[in-house]
């Protein structure tokens, strides 16, 4: 990363779109500009399906002011994303093409599980998560990202459509005192898929980030003195549920006048309230740390960090890897046989370098796939490569994208059978570069598979020599093992034309230079 580095963030919610500009020298960061923009993509979009005219004008133009801030204050590095209204707005595309038109910004429109991930980065920039069970929470205006945490690591992810616009707007017939009551039932319905997530463990901490929370923190310190956990402040639940009931009996207007709320925070602060609270509720907490960051700040550190161009970050492969593993406990997969297909495939891609020319990022999609090749198995056994691509195209796993999961997909769909055609649907649409991508990593993942072909994680290890037209594998077995490898010599020469087809190197494996555990 260069050492003194200006960047831009743009996150486009559906209440708000918020842009700021931060420097980062060494590990020190300040944000020097800061923007919220108020307008609403999801107020139209949640009742029509469309961004009104209006709203993509005045976001057109805020995008274009914001380039020219860019540009006067020198930023080398930007990144857009959009989140619940622009997931489901049928007129998406219209608005992205006039941002990129007018101020040369790429907006990504993220999937949930990709917010949940920016939400697990911003918290922990002010949260040590390193030891327990954490739920990390935000209420959007659109939908709620709730993420649980153990011992740092990612244990689920989830995207809730109970976003706090979408709950004013689910209820707006309804006077002050029904509202809360409706929400508060309506959550309940609820509660078991909620439930789900927090796996009867107890939470060490709950975390809740949004400007709702933030406002509803304020409140609650002008009335009653708030401790602090780690630094950050801490709100009792019992004097969250009292604000809420307090701030339910009153009009929206009042809530402006008598409390000092911005008009687009007055009328969202109480459904967004009731599900920060029914969520501490279902964790058992008796405190909510109130952080006071979020997406922009895990946008920030995903910039800083994670360059794809040239490596990835260490904590996005551990996020990527446990999404991985919590899909594939969930289809019962054989979590031996995955595991050992992770190694060997790493070890490949790496000493075969020379050969596919793929970067870190290529490789996080390769160990996704070696996790995850053989989960299409809880559908059926027969075609299952196939299963595993719909199952793994129809879930989402958290630090993935998903242009990123269709590759991951289709490297599980090719790690067996059929070698990628040009009238496979799915493999034709890709560009060109992200067709040979598949290619590779396919090539690599079914010699890794073919070196674990019983199913017993017999070869431990594998080295590669790369010859004028044969690629050598010689394996390390596990100790004691005496084994001559004729199942996985001849799964070697079955699988490994596509390898040959490829790079033009006929992989063999090298038996007579078999080496032992014993004999390291």
């Amino acid at each position: 990363m260069t050492e003194h580095m200006r960047i831009g963030i743009v996150d486009m919610g559906s209440n708000a779109v918020r842009f700021m500009i931060a420097e980062v020298s060494g590990s020190e960061q300040r944000a020097i500009e800061s923007h919220r923009l108020p307008v609403r993509l999801g107020q139209e979009v949640f009742k029509a399906g469309v961004i009104p005219e209006s709203a993509i004008a005045d976001t057109v133009d805020a995008f274009r002011r914001f380039r020219a801030s860019c540009d006067r204050l020198g930023v080398q590095r930007t990144r857009a994303i959009a989140t619940s209204a622009m997931r489901e707005a049928r007129n998406r595309s219209e608005l992205v093409h006039r941002v990129r038109e007018a101020a040369q910004f790429d907006i990504d429109v993220i999937s949930g599980a990709e917010e949940a991930y920016l939400l697990k980065l911003g918290v922990q920039t002010k949260v040590n998560l390193s030891k327990g069970r954490s739920l990390l929470v935000d209420v959007g205006g659109g939908s709620v990202e709730l993420v649980v945490t153990d011992d740092g690591d990612v244990e689920s992810a989830n995207s809730y459509r109970l976003g706090a616009l979408r709950l004013k707007e689910m209820f707006r017939d309804a006077g002050p005192k029904q509202f809360f009551e409706l929400v508060q039932r309506h959550l309940k319905g609820l509660g078991h898929r909620l439930a789900e997530h927090l796996d009867g463990a107890s939470i060490s901490r709950y975390a809740a980030v949004g400007g709702n929370i933030d406002s509803l923190a304020d409140l609650v310190v002008e009335r009653v003195p708030v401790g602090t956990k780690q630094g950050v402040e801490a709100v009792r639940v019992k004097d969250l549920a009292d604000e809420l009931r307090a701030l339910a009996k009153m009009t929206t207007q009042e809530r402006i006048d008598e409390l000092g709320l911005r008009p687009d925070r007055a009328d969202t602060i109480v459904p967004a309230g009731c599900v920060y609270l029914h969520l501490a509720r279902l964790a058992g907490v008796d405190h909510v740390m109130v952080p006071r960051c979020g997406i922009k700040e895990g946008l920030l550190v995903e910039a800083i960090h994670v360059n794809r161009a040239s490596f990835v970050a260490e904590d996005h492969v551990d996020v990527v890897l446990s999404s991985c593993r919590a899909m594939g406990k969930r289809f019962g997969y054989e979590a031996e046989h995955a595991e050992s297909v992770l190694h060997l495939a790493q070890r490949l891609f790496d000493q075969t370098a020379t050969l596919h020319e793929l970067d870190d990022h290529a490789r996080v999609l390769l160990q996704a796939a070696a996790l995850l090749h053989d989960v299409g198995v809880a559908v059926n056994n027969d075609g299952h490569h196939k299963h595993s691509q719909y199952l793994i195209e129809s879930t989402d796993l958290v630090g993935l994208g998903r242009s990123e999961r269709h590759i991951v997909a289709l490297v599980a769909r090719y790690h067996r059978k059929a070698m990628p055609r040009p009238e496979h649907t799915g493999y034709s649409a890709l560009r060109r570069r992200d067709r040979e991508m598949v290619e590779r990593l396919a090539a690599v993942l079914r010699l890794a598979d073919a070196l674990d072909r019983q199913h017993a994680a017999v070869v431990t290890d594998v080295a590669v020599t790369i010859g004028d037209k044969t690629l050598e594998l010689t394996p390390t077995l596990r100790a004691g093992e005496s084994t001559k490898l004729t199942l996985e010599a001849k799964a070697i020469e079955r699988k490994g034309e596509l390898f040959e087809h490829v790079f033009g190197l006929k992989p063999v494996l090298s038996s007579g230079a078999i080496v032992r555990a014993t004999d390291a």
